[in-house]
C-alpha cells in the first residue's frame, strides 16, 4: 500500500501517545498458571489491521515457538497501522516486529534505536531484489553515463520501489541536472518495458530478483515475466545500470535488547523453515526462509527518507517489493 510519507509520520507521532493501539494481547508463553520464566514478557509487535482477533490467532504458533526459543513468556501486540507499529518500537513499548523495509528506515531515522536482525527471502531464495535500467540491445546506450539526457520510461505516482529510490540512486550515480534523464511515465514496470520495446522510450526502470546482476539473469522480475508470457526477448535487452541489492523488511529489535537474546533471535528465525506451520504463521509472503541483515543493508531507504540536495526525488511510505 503506498502512502505519502507526511501521513505516515504523523501516524509514527500519533502512534507514541495511542495507548489504544499498543495494548498487550494477554497470552502466556507455557499456558494458563504457568510460573514465569522472566519477571518481565517479552513483547512482540504485530500488524494485523482491523482484524484483531484474527490476526492474533493467525501468529499464535509463531509467539509460541519464540516462547519456546526464549525460555520465556511472550505477549503479543496487536496494531491496525504500521505507524503505530514503528511508534510503539521507537518508544520501547515493544521489545520486537516486523517491519517494511521503509517501516524500519522510518524508526531508524526517529531514534537511531532498531537493529534488524533477519529478513525474509523469496521463493527462489534471493537475497532481495534490484532496480534495473534496461536499454536495446543494438541501441547506442552503452553504459549508464549515456542515459543523461535519454527518455527514461518509468512508473508514474509515488511507488518507491519502482520510482524514488532507483531515480535517487541514479542522481547520485551523476545524472543530476542537464545529465538527468527525461522520466516518462507509464503504468508501471511491464508497461515501462513495453515502451522501450516500441520505441517510445530509450530506456526502462523496471526490477529484477537479486540473484543476478542483469535482467536477463535473474529469475525473476520485469523482463522474465515478459519472456514466459511472449512479450518480449531477453537477447533486444541490456542492462546498463543496476542498484544495489535490496533487501526485503526486516524482524526488528530495540537496541538495547541484550546480545544473548539478540542472538537466539537470529538463530530461530534461520531455522525457522524447518516448521512451516511457524514460518507461515509470520510470513505468509515470501517462502524462501531468513537471512541475517545489517543496518547497513538498509542505508538506502534511510536516505530516502533524508535526501540530500541533487536527488530530486520526495520520499514516500511504505511499500512493497516492485511487480509487474
Amino acid at each position: 500500500m503506498l502512502r505519502t510519507l507526511l501521513p505516515f509520520a504523523l501516524g509514527v507521532v500519533l502512534a507514541f501517545g495511542a495507548p489504544a493501539a499498543a495494548q498487550i494481547a494477554p497470552i502466556k508463553g507455557a499456558g494458563e498458571g504457568a510460573t514465569t520464566r522472566a519477571t518481565k514478557p517479552f513483547r512482540l509487535g504485530v500488524l494485523v489491521g482491523e482484524r484483531r482477533e484474527a490476526g492474533l490467532r493467525r501468529v499464535e504458533p509463531f509467539r509460541a515457538h519464540l516462547a519456546a526459543a526464549l525460555d520465556r513468556d511472550v505477549v503479543a501486540a496487536p496494531f491496525e497501522t504500521e505507524a503505530e507499529l514503528v511508534g510503539a518500537l521507537a518508544t520501547g513499548r515493544i521489545d520486537y516486529a516486523p517491519l517494511s523495509a521503509i517501516g524500519y528506515a522510518t524508526a531508524a531515522r526517529l531514534c537511531d534505536c532498531v537493529e534488524p536482525l533477519a529478513a525474509p527471502r523469496d521463493a527462489d531464495r534471493s537475497a532481495g531484489w534490484r532496480a534495473i535500467v534496461l536499454v536495446r540491445a543494438d541501441g547506442p546506450i552503452r553504459g549508464v553515463e549515456d542515459l543523461a539526457g535519454r527518455r527514461l520510461a518509468v512508473s508514474r505516482g509515488v511507488a518507491i520501489g519502482t520510482r524514488r529510490l532507483p531515480l535517487m540512486l541514479l542522481a547520485r550515480a551523476g545524472l543530476v541536472g542537464d545529465r538527468a534523464p527525461k522520466p516518462m511515465e507509464t503504468d508501471g514496470p511491464a508497461a515501462a518495458l513495453a515502451a522501450l520495446g516500441e520505441g517510445r522510450a530509450e530506456a526502462a526502470l523496471v526490477w529484477a530478483s537479486g540473484d543476478g546482476e542483469s535482467a536477463g539473469a535473474a529469475s525473476r522480475g520485469t523482463l522474465a515475466e515478459a519472456v514466459a508470457r511472449g512479450a518480449a526477448t531477453a537477447s533486444d535487452v541490456r542492462t546498463v545500470w543496476a542498484s544495489p541489492i535490496l533487501p526485503l523488511g526486516p524482524h526488528t529489535v530495540g537496541v538495547g535488547l541484550d546480545e544473548r537474546t539478540k542472538r537466539r533471535l537470529r538463530e530461530m528465525l534461520i531455522e525457522l523453515d524447518a516448521d512451516p506451520d511457524v514460518y507461515e504463521a509470520i510470513e505468509r509472503v515470501h517462502s524462501g526462509g531468513f537471512i541475517r541483515v545489517g543496518a547497513p543493508s538498509y542505508r538506502p531507504f534511510v536516505d530516502l527518507l533524508t535526501p540530500k540536495d541533487g536527488d530530486g526525488v520526495e520520499p514516500t511510505g511504505p511499500d512493497t517489493p516492485p511487480r509487474g
